[in-house]
């Protein structure tokens, strides 16, 4: 996590974040793929939170603003992937009922 404060949520830095450039395409890569890069992101934002609020605990981390901002970041990443989950489960449920 940066000390940059808070970044604008545009598409540059939205494709920066997933290591693409908005100037090349990115590599054909598949839903999986993607699906895999969102777990990691999500799991790498819990353990940085996990591992500043240890810190913090330890009187390492001097910062409390810092410690706050990186759980909520952790904690709003795991619940836009659950809400992510909820809906492609959703749609799975509604194909399954589908009649052929």
């Amino acid at each position: 996590m940066s000390d940059t404060g808070i970044r604008a949520l545009t598409t540059h830095n939205l494709l920066k974040a997933y290591g693409q450039t908005a100037s090349r395409p990115a590599k054909e890569s598949g839903f999986g793929d993607l699906l895999q890069q969102s777990i990691a992101k999500t799991d790498l934002a819990q353990k940085q939170s996990d591992q500043m609020v240890s810190s913090a605990i330890m009187g390492q981390e001097k910062d409390l603003h810092r410690v706050m901002i990186a759980q909520e970041e952790a904690a709003l990443t795991f619940e836009l992937f659950m809400e992510v989950r909820n809906r492609l489960m959703d749609a799975y449920q509604q194909i399954m009922q589908m009649q052929v």
